[in-house]
């Protein structure tokens, strides 16, 4: 039994994670990437930069197997079933930890303590009885490095990358899994092995293939190999060539240009021609994209300092810190790999201005949940572990403790973060992207401006569920990047060929400074809204209209308020006394406005039915105003605005 016992406790771990994913999974699309990130694999189009062509080919088989639940669902659980795998090899991880730690500890005493007594013992007999001593330790290392791997698993942007889908599961799965070899390395540099560098250069190539921020791993790895160096360097020099490894997970890329040759609607950077390649892997495309944002480097740093507490359920964190004491007694290289590794991580995501930042963050919050065995060991002994490990019956007198300890955190971590990563019930921008797509009428024109809401959960319904094929939904910042307009040109050559004068010109002087594409940019923009006013019924987003960037281009039309969306219209229009009537009936499940994107909802969609009945008010048409306004109250009660000219329509009636 005793040899089932250590991988019995991993899988627990794994299942315990596992079965609190799948209660608090996304049960639809989501914000930001999750519509573009599904429509891309179900279609097997090429996603966002860096394109993750190992995510593509494993989303695409989960979506095309003939297995129950709609697509997004699948690619939910699939995201579930990957972070509960890096939890289990997170246990491994933290298991090397704990029982090299408690090796030490209990080394160092015996040692001292069998020379004492007896000059002539053997080394190899202290060594043996050094062995014996640790293994009766191994039911509390195994509940410490259990404990340690449930709690980073259910670490804030851990447990949140779990319940979606997101390319950042899988990259979990590849973090765990180098620390792991990593570790086998540090605790063996003295007899190395060369099949665990083999392995951890060919999981290196693979986990590139998925997420380029593999590169944050880099300085610390160079630092273990100065390490294997050090201890041995006919050995070292030998593991030099295995870097070739890496090759056969970077030729992964290929797929995207595969998947690009097959013109897919989701095409970014036209990577038909391979020499657009470098560019997609270093994001060249969003320096191109309209109103790009730079650096927020001070924001950052301020806000991952102050949420890092939060991040890891605060009492986790304590111990954690504790564990840098120990283990800098103990396993003073891994502390320099962490340190080495953490500071280039933070450097480098620091300079970048997206919204979901604290992904880049991931392998910190690894790095601080893995070590949290030796900080329990740290605290329990109140400072003296040797002390704690080498009293008479300590093995069963420290395991109470450690059991107490360990159900504690893991108990708290779950109740701690558990109704901010709870999505269970997160229907909001699924409801309000079909609701959106389904209140305009046929063969319409939506654009929107923000990424996202509506645009991304678009195209997952549009690409995969095939809604409303007929309604033509854009993206206004896109219009800056080369592949987009080709898109147009392909899909729509009807529309193309409206602005295909501006979208010449525009290319001409494609890539070169701002000062010189900015009016070039803005013709093109220009045209392409006139286009789809004089050809389609036209559409925007709410956040569309209120962009500083984009006011110059809404000026010249009156924007209508209709349910959830503006049309355009020409200026001095008549009163529409049907204005939005067929948003009435579209039906809502409840916004718990506890995430910035569910608080942005929470506003927009009661505040476009309340600029609807405003619209109507404006036009005396008392009747249909309230009906708007009782829409907007129902989504939010307390709405002040609607509370106020609902009584304003209730005295003029009188």
């Amino acid at each position: 039994m005793e040899r089932y016992l250590k991988h019995i406790f991993g899988f627990a771990a794994g299942l315990i994670c596992m079965v609190i994913y799948i209660i608090t999974l996304y049960p639809s699309v989501g914000f930001m990437d999750s519509g573009e990130l599904a429509a891309a694999a179900y279609t097997f189009g090429v996603p966002h930069p860096t394109g993750y062509p190992l995510f593509l080919l494993t989303g695409f088989i989960v979506t095309h197997l003939p297995l129950p639940g709609s697509v997004i669902y699948r690619l939910n659980l699939l995201s579930a079933i990957e972070a509960a795998a890096a939890v289990v090899i997170t246990y491994y991880s933290a298991l090397i930890i704990t029982k090299y730690v408690i090796h030490k500890l209990l080394n160092a005493p015996q040692k001292k303590q069998a020379v004492k007594k007896d000059r002539k013992t053997p080394q190899e007999e202290v060594a043996a009885k050094t062995r014996r001593d640790t293994e009766e330790y191994n039911t509390p290392a195994y509940i410490l490095a259990s404990a340690a791997a449930i709690c980073t698993g259910l670490a804030r942007t851990f447990w949140l990358d779990a319940v979606q889908v997101e390319v950042y599961a899988l990259h979990s799965v590849f973090i765990s899994l180098i620390v792991l070899y990593l570790l086998k390395i540090l605790v063996s540099l003295n007899e190395p092995d060369k099949k665990n560098w083999a392995i951890l250069f060919v999981l290196l190539g693979l986990s590139f293939s998925n997420h380029l921020t593999t590169m944050f791993l880099l300085p610390g790895l160079l630092y273990v190999f100065y390490l294997q160096y050090k201890a041995g360097k006919v050995f070292a020099k030998k593991v030099i060539p295995l870097i070739l490894l890496v090759i056969p997970g970077l030729l992964l890329y290929a797929v995207l240009v595969i998947a690009s040759g097959a013109g897919p609607y989701l095409n970014w950077s036209d990577l038909q021609n391979v020499s657009n390649l470098f560019g997609h892997l270093r994001g060249a495309d969003y320096s191109q994209l309209m109103f790009s944002s730079t650096s927020k480097f001070g924001k950052n740093a301020g806000d991952f300092f102050s949420n890092l507490p939060g991040e890891l359920a605060i009492i986790p964190l304590v111990f954690s810190a504790a564990a840098f004491l120990l283990l800098w007694k103990t396993f003073r290289n891994f502390v320099i790999f962490i340190l080495i590794t953490v500071v280039f991580n933070l450097l480098y995501a620091f300079n970048y201005n997206i919204v979901d930042i604290n992904t880049y963050y991931l392998l910190v919050f690894f790095l601080l949940g893995v070590i949290l065995p030796a900080g329990i060991i740290h605290v329990l002994s109140f400072g003296n572990p040797a002390g704690m490990l080498t009293g008479t019956d300590e093995p069963k007198r420290s395991l109470p403790k450690v059991l107490a300890v360990s159900l504690i955190l893991v108990v708290f971590s779950a109740a701690y973060n558990f109704k901010e990563c709870d999505n269970s019930g997160n229907y909001a921008n699924a409801d309000f992207t079909v609701n959106a797509v389904n209140s305009v009428e046929n063969n319409a024109v939506i654009i929107s401006y923000d990424w996202a809401y509506l645009y991304s959960g678009s195209l997952y319904y549009q690409l995969a569920e095939k809604l409303r094929p007929d309604v033509k939904i854009f993206n206004i910042k896109f219009l800056a990047v080369e592949w987009y307009l080709k898109t147009i040109s392909k899909f729509y050559p009807e529309l193309y060929e409206g602005i295909r004068p501006q979208a010449e010109e525009y290319l001409k002087v494609y890539g070169q400074s701002d000062k010189v594409k900015a009016p070039k940019l803005a013709a093109l923009v220009s045209a392409f809204i006139e286009k789809c006013f004089t050809a389609y019924p036209l559409y925007i987003t709410v956040d569309f209209v209120l962009a500083k960037e984009t006011k110059q281009f809404v000026d010249k039309y009156a924007m209508k308020p209709v349910g959830l969306l503006y049309k355009v219209e020409s200026k001095g229009n008549l009163y529409d006394p049907n204005a939005g009537i067929n948003a009435l009936d579209l039906k809502y499940r409840k916004i718990e406005p506890n995430t910035a994107q569910k608080n942005q909802l929470q506003k927009i969609i009661p505040g476009m039915y309340f600029e609807t009945a405003y619209y109507h008010y404006n036009n005396k048409n008392f009747e249909v105003s309230l009906k708007f306004l009782d829409k907007a109250l129902e989504i939010d009660r307390d709405f002040r605005d609607a509370l106020n000219l609902k009584r304003k329509i209730s005295e003029v009636n009188k």
